[in-house]
């Protein structure tokens, strides 16, 4: 029987996975957190290499014509809508009864009453929606949901390699999180200007400039676009105003968590705001009047990007940070960001266990062998992050056909401690230039899968689902109560 994870390593791993539940839960770090991990992203940083922002003087361009500029980087993405998949989601399927264990019953079953009436809704004014028409299929009659995993820009940029229009793509959330993400780091506009605005079925973006601009999927709508009475603008109104609002989020003013009846953000400045985007759309948000709401202080600007002059030195700055405040949203940044180099790399183990496509190839793994074929089957050798800093989960290696040898140890690890084989001993083991997995005394060398019952030396990091340790071992002592080795001198 696996060791019961610690409540923090859990909260970590919701972070690393990000499904549509898990955002829900942890809304108030893991959205800032998931912010500030795609502004950390050196594929982001890259746009500024491929488009300017700016005049030759240094002064920024015109809004306009930096929104034109990044509406050309959003071409190159679609919504994610993968034929065959329970809601177009490559991810697979969560079941709500696991959920409840995991996340609170209430919570569950309230976002679950939340989510029916919400897609009911898509479903009755948009027959053809995608995610209107998941309360008609079987699985969720059963009670499973799809994931809905929300990707940073790498893994966003990763399905251009396997889609069959060579297009990157992502769901409203990872979209809407890129487009914030984008006008700050690329567009260079202020951070208390980008308000993103959730409810049950949709995530979308508002940018306080001008007469304002929207930004949904991959669409940019400014007063005249969003008025022009076309079928993708009155599609973008319903979806943005029919449902509850749950939050609006600004980076620098903090969150009103409407459902919760709390804000940060100060009520005169909540006012100006929905009465922007109101106006804006010449629709009513749903939301609760600020009588109702609770008002706290204010919360501590998110730290701006624009005053870094790479992704390396906002990196350097957030870690900072991170140490600096545990539980805060720079230290779960480091966890949606993927970073290896964090104090609980357990919490990679724990999201892994709950990929479900590695669940149920796990399900034929009956010898060592058997798993050692599949993480041998993944032909491409380098991640989908593009670093040995960062981690890819188990599904996301097999999806894209690529992983290094951190993501090929996180694959193997999870095959067998999902099958038939679980050794409640196995751990990952990384060294600077090796990833490991230690199962039934065994190690396996996760670049060529070689097998050796030696101990790896100088390893930096042990970790499995139920603790790790970062100190430098340059050998393997016995094994402490927490079923990790026990460090030893170098």
């Amino acid at each position: 029987m696996r060791p019961r994870a610690s409540e923090q390593a859990e909260r970590y791993s919701r972070a690393a996975s990000l499904t549509v539940l898990e955002i829900d839960v942890d809304c108030d770090v893991l959205l800032p957190a998931y912010l500030i991990a795609n502004m950390m992203s050196p594929a982001l940083w890259a746009w500024r290499d491929e488009r300017r922002a700016h005049a030759r003087d240094g002064a920024p361009l015109g809004v306009r014509r930096r929104l034109k500029g990044l509406e050309r980087q959003f071409h190159r993405y679609t919504f994610t809508n993968i034929p065959g998949e329970p809601g177009g989601d490559p991810w697979g399927l969560l079941y709500f009864p696991e959920e409840e264990r995991r996340l609170g019953e209430g919570f569950v079953r309230g976002v679950r009453a939340d989510y029916d009436a919400a897609l009911r809704a898509v479903l009755a004014q948009s027959p053809d929606s995608q995610f209107g028409n998941i309360v008609n299929q079987d699985y969720y009659r059963a009670g499973y949901f799809p994931r809905l995993r929300n990707e940073l820009i790498e893994t966003m940029d990763a399905y251009a390699g396997v889609s069959h229009d060579g297009k990157a793509s992502g769901k409203c959330v990872a979209l809407a999180l890129l487009w914030a993400a984008a006008l700050i780091v690329w567009g260079r506009f202020s951070p208390g200007d980008v308000i993103l605005i959730g409810n049950r079925s949709h995530l979308f973006v508002y940018l306080d400039q001008e007469e304002g601009h929207l930004f949904n999927n991959t669409r940019w709508f400014s007063r005249t676009r969003i008025h022009n009475s076309s079928e993708v603008s009155e599609l973008v109104r319903m979806v943005t105003t029919g449902s509850e609002t749950t939050f609006l989020y600004n980076p620098w003013q903090g969150m009103c968590h409407c459902t919760d009846g709390r804000s940060t953000i100060a009520e005169e400045r909540l006012d100006d705001l929905c009465g922007k985007v109101q106006g804006f759309l010449a629709s009513p948000l749903k939301q609760p009047d600020a009588s109702e709401l609770r008002f706290a202080g204010e919360e501590e600007p998110l730290l701006d990007p624009r005053s870094f002059a790479c992704a390396d030195d906002f990196q350097s700055a957030v870690w900072i940070l991170a140490d600096r405040r545990p539980g805060s949203a720079y230290d779960f940044a480091q966890y949606a960001f993927r970073r290896i180099d964090v104090p609980r790399p357990d919490a990679y183990v724990l999201a892994a266990l709950r990929d479900y496509h590695t669940k149920r190839a796990a399900a034929s793994v009956a010898t060592l062998e058997d798993a050692v074929s599949i993480v041998k089957s993944v032909r491409g050798r380098r991640s989908v992050f593009g670093s040995r800093g960062r981690v890819a989960l188990p599904d996301e290696t097999l999806y894209f056909d690529t992983g290094d040898d951190r993501d090929r140890a996180l694959l193997l690890f999870t095959l067998l401690a999902q099958s038939r084989l679980a050794d409640p001993t196995s751990v990952i083991g990384f060294s600077e230039h090796n990833s490991y997995v230690r199962h039934d005394g065994r190690w396996i060398e996760c670049r060529t899968l070689s097998h050796a019952s030696s101990a790896p030396r100088r390893l930096t990091h042990l970790f499995n689902g139920s603790g790790s340790s970062r100190r430098p071992y340059v050998r393997v002592a016995p094994e402490s109560a927490s079923g990790l080795p026990a460090a030893a001198a170098p």
